[in-house]
């Protein structure tokens, strides 16, 4: 066999070896969007059972996205030191034990702590994948494989909403459920476990330069995480104020959810082919034209479901080019710490989103929705265009 032959071979095995990585490290991301997809509603509906407000739901609720923002360094510190492997092994192990715990405990004090634990075992299964994914990926596919990265999250949350549905929310299936398919996530771990990538190392990686040198990566994060929290939480409820039924405000927050799982491969072949930035100026005006349509054709169905489509795949799209954009920039430990800044500013973006849209539709039941969706994607798109 020739030398040139010889490196054919080694460069068709090595590729192989790295679809099979992605592959399960997709898997885990898959895992991971059904136990937010199933926990979310799931510990909202019991909260209520057990006789909650709706504010001390809503507190719990934002326990995840907190633990984001707050933990975000110490979950880098773990990768570096034990590697993506046995942070996730320990990650798995952990959210399992207190999904559990949630069924076994009538203390509100112990479901807060239990909920920001929960939440940041998965925030950081979800970090650890992402970083697994991106290693492996070459920059001539980045843009779609990212792409596909977030439409398996966006099928996890709905398989975990669907699992919710077959199992209700009563007594101790919906928990034993979740808890089967979080553990789901080692099947990859074992099968793939020489395709995970290294990124153990002995220098530390310090977050705060990583943001600053990257804004716009920074801020679609930030924006997706505001948009994204904020419609999930609120746009069922701008229906009802709009004169809707519960039942087609429900379905208009499935359809946003519906664009966000289809449409992510063709953002990132986007990036591909033009350039990320390219690609976040189309998601900034469909953001920008969205939101505006929702409230002009809020009550015009067969024009309102093709806006949701589209605005849900430009929701989802400011991260999957967040993503991408560090994914070519960084390498090693030090993806893993710009995975790390990307989820700790949707983290942050989760807190500011809800009650900006709050006091809005307080403030203007008809038009505060609207006006709170239009404010994060204007002030991105001025430092956006001037950005070269």
């Amino acid at each position: 066999m020739s030398s040139l032959e010889k490196s054919n071979t080694l460069a068709a095995k090595n590729n192989a070896l790295s679809r099979s990585g992605i592959i399960a490290g997709l898997s885990c991301v898959a895992a991971t969007g059904i136990g937010f997809g199933l926990s979310l509603p799931l510990l909202s509906f019991v909260m209520k059972e057990m006789g909650y407000s709706s504010i001390m739901i809503g507190l719990n609720t934002s326990m995840p996205a907190i633990a984001a923002f707050v933990l975000s360094p110490i979950f880098l510190k773990f990768m570096e030191k034990y590697g993506l492997k046995s942070f996730i092994t320990f990650a798995v192990f952990l959210a399992v034990l207190c999904f559990l715990s949630f069924f076994f405990t009538q203390s509100v004090f112990l479901w807060f702590v239990l909920r920001f634990v929960f939440g940041a075992c998965l925030d950081g299964i979800f970090v650890a994948s992402e970083t697994w994914i991106g290693e492996l990926s070459s920059d001539s596919m980045r843009g779609r494989i990212m792409g596909i990265f977030s439409s398996c999250l966006s099928i996890g949350y709905f398989l975990g909403a669907g699992i919710l549905a077959l199992t209700g929310s009563k007594g101790f299936l919906p928990f034993a459920v979740g808890s089967f398919f979080l553990l789901l996530v080692f099947v990859p771990i074992i099968m793939a476990r020489k395709q995970i990538p290294d990124i153990k190392s002995e220098e530390k990686t310090a977050l705060k330069p990583i943001i600053l040198s990257s804004p716009i990566a920074m801020g679609a994060a930030l924006v997706y995480g505001y948009l994204e929290t904020t419609a999930f939480n609120l746009l069922p409820i701008y229906g009802v104020y709009s004169g809707l039924t519960e039942r087609v405000s429900v379905s208009l927050l499935v359809t946003v959810g519906i664009g966000q799982a289809c449409l992510q491969f063709f953002v990132g072949a986007i990036a591909d082919k033009y350039s990320e930035k390219k690609a976040l100026i189309l998601c900034t005006l469909i953001g920008i034209i969205g939101a505006i349509g929702i409230g002009i054709f809020i009550n015009t169905p067969f024009v309102l479901y093709p806006i949701l489509f589209f605005w849900g795949a430009c929701i989802s799209g400011f991260y999957t080019l967040a993503l991408i954009i560090v994914g070519k920039k960084y390498k090693g430990s030090s993806l893993a710490g710009a995975n790390t800044a990307v989820v700790a500013m949707f983290g942050l973006g989760s807190l500011i989103g809800p009650p900006v849209a709050g006091f809005g539709m307080s403030s203007s039941e008809e038009y505060g929705f609207v006006l709170a969706m239009l404010l994060p994607v204007l002030v991105y798109f001025i430092p956006l265009l001037r950005k070269k």
